[in-house]
C-alpha cells in the first residue's frame, strides 16, 4: 500500500492558484480589442461617409449632364425643322 501512496504522490497534479492578474489581463486584452474594433468601424464608417458623399455628387453631376443633353437633343430638333422648313420652299414640285 506503501507503493500505491507514492504513486499517487508522483502522479499528483498540483492545484493552480487563482491568478487575478491573469483575469484583468485577460479583461485588459479584450478591452483593448474592443476599442481597436470601435476604431476601425468608426474609420469605416467614416471612409463609407466620404464615399456616400462622392457618389451623391457624382450623381447630381449625372443628372446635370442629362438635363443639358435632353435641352441640346430638344435644340437640335428645333434647329433642324427649321432648316429642314427653310429648305422644303427652295425644292421644285416634282
Amino acid at each position: 500500500m506503501v507503493m500505491a501512496d507514492e504513486n499517487m504522490v508522483q502522479n499528483a497534479v498540483q492545484p493552480e492558484e487563482n491568478n487575478c492578474e491573469g483575469d484583468e489581463s485577460e479583461w485588459e486584452n479584450e478591452e483593448n480589442e474592443e476599442n481597436c474594433n470601435n476604431a476601425e468601424f468608426e474609420a469605416i464608417n467614416a471612409q463609407l461617409d466620404q464615399l456616400n458623399s462622392v457618389l451623391d455628387n457624382l450623381e447630381q453631376k449625372n443628372d446635370d449632364i442629362r438635363a443639358e443633353l435632353i435641352q441640346l437633343l430638344q435644340s437640335n430638333r428645333e434647329t433642324r425643322k427649321q432648316f429642314q422648313e427653310c429648305q422644303d420652299p427652295v425644292k421644285p414640285n416634282l
